[in-house]
């Protein structure tokens, strides 16, 4: 795509300066949680498969692991669908006034960002899902929880995979981000 404003205008670099900066802040922000998430994996890892009898006796301390885990997988979901996605684009000079959430995506995979295969699309309405986890329902509680554990790892995936392409496009591989892929669960 053409820049809209040339190095030469007085415009280009700053504004392109500040779409960088705001991706490198949102790449860092959605790796610390990606770090959190492998963790919370690891941790709930022993908990899974859950069904509904075993939602049902489950401890204070793995109900709060669960949580946790819920609320990074959350997070990093929409971290990478409204933040990093939007400013990946932006660093890209797209023009996202007229784009959806699903036109975004779709621009991501055909860029190269996104692994269509990986199914972003399906852990985003996973993701709204989560909101209604349905507390008085055990066992629509454990079939929500097991597909998010299910697709984690392609969560961590997906985030190594937007890290991967934003450090080499736009930072010459300096951005000094590990990956946070965790074994698969």
């Amino acid at each position: 795509m053409t820049r809209a404003n040339s190095p030469g205008d007085g415009n280009g670099p700053v504004a392109l300066s500040a779409d960088l900066l705001l991706l490198k802040e949102h790449l860092t922000s959605a790796h610390k949680v990606a770090a959190r998430l492998a963790w919370s994996v690891a941790r709930v890892g022993s908990l899974m498969p859950l069904d509904a009898a075993r939602v049902d006796r489950l401890g204070e301390e793995d109900i709060e692991r669960l949580d946790a885990f819920l609320y990074r997988f959350n997070s990093l979901t929409g971290m990478i669908q409204d933040h990093v996605g939007r400013a990946l684009l932006r660093a890209e000079e797209e023009d996202l006034s007229e784009r959806s959430r699903k036109d975004q995506r779709q621009l991501l995979e055909k860029l190269g960002a996104l692994k269509p295969q990986l199914g972003f699309a399906t852990i985003a309405e996973l993701r709204n899902r989560l909101a209604h986890l349905y507390p008085d329902d055990s066992t629509k509680q454990s079939e929500i929880l097991n597909q998010a554990y299910a697709r984690s790892s392609d969560l961590l995936q997906i985030h190594d995979d937007v890290l991967g392409y934003a450090d080499q496009k736009f930072f010459a591989s300096k951005l000094d981000l590990a990956a946070a892929t965790s074994p698969a669960p």
